[in-house]
């Protein structure tokens, strides 16, 4: 089956989901599913569901969702054992989540109401069979997600890692004597003060990057977030968030330093942070490069053991 060209959706072009109230072997009815914003009860319910498909990527965990949902204009629909996500950004859905007969059926119904209709975030292991059933299937690189050894990142004896990175942690901590702490919830406003005095990192986004980095901080508690918080002794400062992205994962996301501060801060606050988190989770997500030459240079510099394959479907 030929895929449909890609168009633009008109945001005032209907959409008709709804109440799964039927299941049979040929068909679930979906009249009636209702999209709505994300709530913090969702928590677990996300969570279930996106470890029942063994899908691995950050940007379908509850923190990421949630921190992204005004920005990317995303809301949320389901039942018990099964959801989705609709994104305005990404003009389209997020791939379902959970019971993987609800989720090929909503993504088959969508197909028949919708052209094309549009998936993103869809894991390796079902692109041959969605192959199979007609869909278009593109590899996104800009999306894909680049996973580390956390042991290397904190700089553990035998474990690999880049020279130039072992470089700029040790030559940071001679050039600018430097102590590093946890910081916790009740630091949000001290995280805010470094924000507004920022040099502009190299992983930022775009403008929409503080928008979601004030979300972060003022649900800390509730997203699940840790983070280091590095002060040298001239007064300079640099902090790095991260959360669980999966049971032996963490995620590493929000960074700022101060304007004055070299850039190789950020690798001593990924090394730091990997020191802090370790003894949990084996692995480290630095999220993906957004299709940016620098930005992946950058991520590879730290050595990836691994990188978590996103594609977008189309039908």
């Amino acid at each position: 089956m030929q895929a449909a060209k890609l168009r633009e959706r008109n945001p005032t072009e209907p959409m008709s989901f709804c109440r799964i109230h039927e299941r049979t072997d040929q068909h679930m009815d979906f009249s009636g599913i209702t999209f709505r914003p994300l709530r913090t009860e969702d928590r677990g319910w996300i969570g279930r569901c996106a470890a029942a498909s063994g899908y691995p990527f950050t940007a379908l965990t509850f923190p990421s969702l949630a921190a992204w949902a005004d920005t990317y204009g995303l809301n949320v629909a389901g039942d018990e054992d099964f959801f989705v996500i609709r994104s305005r950004h990404d003009k389209g859905y997020y791939a379902p989540c959970g019971d993987p007969e609800k989720c090929m059926a909503f993504m088959e119904e969508t197909a028949r109401k919708e052209h094309p209709a549009r998936f993103v975030y869809v894991a390796e292991q079902n692109v041959r069979k969605l192959e199979e059933q007609g869909w278009e299937v593109l590899f996104r690189s800009d999306l894909s997600e680049y996973i580390l050894s956390t042991a290397a990142l904190a700089l553990e004896p035998g474990k690999a890692i880049s020279h130039s990175f072992k470089y700029k942690c040790r030559h940071f901590a001679k050039e600018h004597p430097y102590r590093v702490r946890e910081v916790f919830p009740a630091d949000a406003g001290r995280l805010r003060e470094i924000a507004e005095r920022a040099a502009d990192p190299a992983n930022q986004r775009g403008p929409e990057d503080g928008l979601v980095l004030e979300y972060e901080l003022e649900h800390m508690e509730e997203l699940g977030m840790r983070g280091v918080l590095v002060e040298t002794e001239a007064g300079e400062s640099a902090f790095l968030l991260g959360y669980e992205g999966q049971p032996d994962s963490y995620t590493m996301t929000m960074f700022r330093r101060s304007e004055g501060l070299s850039r190789d801060v950020t690798a001593v606050c990924f090394h730091e942070l990997a020191r802090l988190v370790g003894d949990r989770y084996p692995r480290t997500n630095i999220e993906e490069d957004l299709g940016l030459a620098g930005l992946r240079t950058e991520k590879m510099l730290y050595t990836p053991v691994d990188l978590l394959k996103v594609y977008e479907v189309l039908k």
